[in-house]
């Protein structure tokens, strides 16, 4: 429940401007033929996670699928805007719904098939988390919708605090797409991987290479990075976002190793699971090194016999603060709770109690 209330609150923070004829996404040209499909956030359809667009000389694959269908579809008006060319593969980097919800928009589009392409743990998360996921959704959204709405007629927020005339114009259009995102999920049937494999797997065109690799667990346990060589850049998912990726079913020790294989790739350009398009290594190894500083402080309060409560006590990451969150007053939020989720993870990992 608590992270079915948390994607609901997040969502009504969104803002909602942008008018229908209006691309909802930034597409962001990195390298020959690969792009980056950044969501707006003034966007009226739901989107989510970033997609990266590769238009190799026959076909296109897209990494990640968004919220919806409708924010698929909107990307594949996209894709029809830079080439003829029909999309031929669908990668999904780890199973979480803003990634594999929009699998459905490419199924039965184009005369040959779409392969749809994850992690052999990705294929049985979606089945036995993602998609019961949507009934959860289904169950609880409208009343959460009521209660927001309650709280608009109103005019405070969550908290009880009183709305300023912006803030009640950013909820009613919150508001409106939330309820339309309510009603494509009535009709929402998440498709499925249709190829799946262990550790790495390639693809082999005349003008490139593209690699797909798992390295270990890390954000959940089937998170895959698609590593273009050639053209020197990395498709990360939520192993990597613009500030430290959310925790929930991560697997902290593991990932600390997968963003050390990471970072031994040869690339120049990250397109992230969340956020712009990162230049160079830097931010991916502050990343490995706030979880790896976590990671070493748990495991020494685990050899001590500490409880949980107490470990969240003794480990200390403010140092990092300020490189994370760039001295924004706004992401300080954020950034704590990260960390006591990456500290509670970590605990249960180190303690054995994390179930696959």
């Amino acid at each position: 429940m608590r992270g079915k209330l948390l994607l609901f609150t997040s969502l009504l923070l969104l803002p909602l401007m942008a008018t229908a004829q209006e691309s909802p996404f930034d597409i962001v040209r990195v390298a020959d033929g690969v792009y980056a499909a950044i969501g707006k956030m003034t966007a009226p359809i739901l989107i989510g996670s970033n997609a990266a667009i590769i238009v190799n000389e026959d076909d296109v694959l897209v990494v990640d699928t968004h919220y919806t269908p409708a924010a698929a579809r909107a990307l594949l008006a996209e894709i029809k805007k830079m080439t003829d060319k029909p999309l031929r593969y669908v990668v999904n980097t780890h199973w979480h719904n803003d990634h594999v919800q929009g699998n459905q928009a490419y199924f039965n589009v184009f005369p040959a098939p779409v392969e749809f392409i994850s992690h052999h743990t990705t294929r049985e998360d979606i089945q036995t988390k993602a998609i019961p996921s949507v009934a959860q959704q289904l169950d609880s959204m409208p009343q959460q919708i009521a209660q927001a709405e309650q709280r608009l007629t109103q005019g405070v927020d969550a908290a009880g605090k009183p709305l300023t005339e912006e803030q009640k114009t950013q909820q009613r259009a919150a508001l409106e797409r939330q309820k339309r995102y309510l009603e494509e999920l009535k009709q929402l049937q998440i498709t499925l991987p249709t190829l799946t494999f262990e550790r790495s797997l390639a693809l082999h065109k005349p003008a490139r290479d593209i690699h797909i690799l798992f390295f270990y667990k890390g954000h959940t346990r089937g998170d895959v990075v698609v590593w273009l060589p050639k053209e020197r850049v990395l498709v990360t998912g939520d192993l990597l976002t613009a500030q430290l990726p959310f925790p929930r079913d991560s697997y902290p020790s593991e990932w600390v190793r997968t963003l050390a294989a990471m970072a031994k790739l040869e690339f120049d350009q990250i397109i992230p699971g969340h956020g712009p398009v990162q230049q160079g290594k830097d931010h991916l190894n502050l990343v490995g090194e706030v979880i790896g500083a976590i990671v070493e402080q748990v495991r020494a309060a685990v050899s001590r016999g500490q409880s949980l409560e107490d470990t969240k006590k003794a480990v200390i990451v403010e140092a990092f603060r300020q490189r994370v969150t760039g001295g924004q007053e706004r992401l300080n939020a954020a950034f704590d709770q990260r960390v006591a989720g990456l500290i509670e993870r970590t605990y249960w990992e180190l303690t054995g109690k994390l179930a696959d």
